[in-house]
């Protein structure tokens, strides 16, 4: 589990929730600290249409996965991190999200090398219900070391 540093601080919800990576799809950061991130999604007609269903598509699951877990990781950077990239998302589809109005996704870090870092999520549905699992990593671009002085 990631620690927290001096270095690091938490990613404050109103940061990123104008970025249009998030705001895009509706996505809504409401924690982000620590190795830890909360997401939610209020879910929209245009968020539907999973197999000829009403369920929540894959591809916004999918969608909604990178930016829980990179804002997970992006919640550990120090003063050193100048960006960070997705290379893995490997998700489990464990049931049709059914939700009538909301999804919320919650993922955490389990382990940080010196460039890149491992997160675990898991999507649920407005009735608690876990529906997709996800494992992630991502890439971390640190700053040289002549630029850090």
């Amino acid at each position: 589990m990631a620690q927290q540093d001096n270095d690091q601080r938490p990613l404050l919800p109103s940061e990123v929730n104008g970025y249009p990576f998030y705001s895009w799809a509706g996505l809504k950061v409401t924690e982000a600290a620590g190795g830890h991130s909360t997401i939610e999604l209020d879910v929209q007609h245009h968020h539907r249409g999973g197999g000829g269903t009403d369920a929540v598509n894959g591809g916004i699951v999918a969608y909604m996965f990178d930016g829980l877990l990179g804002s997970a990781v992006r919640s550990i950077w120090t003063a050193d991190v100048l960006t960070q990239v997705t290379i893995t998302l490997n998700i489990q589809y464990l049931r049709m999200i059914q939700a009538k109005s909301r999804v919320v996704g919650h993922a955490q870090v389990v382990r940080q090398g010196a460039s890149t870092v491992f997160v675990d999520g898991e999507i649920f549905d407005d009735s608690g219900a876990a529906c997709a699992k996800c494992t992630g990593i991502y890439r971390l671009f640190r700053k040289k070391s002549t630029e850090r002085r």
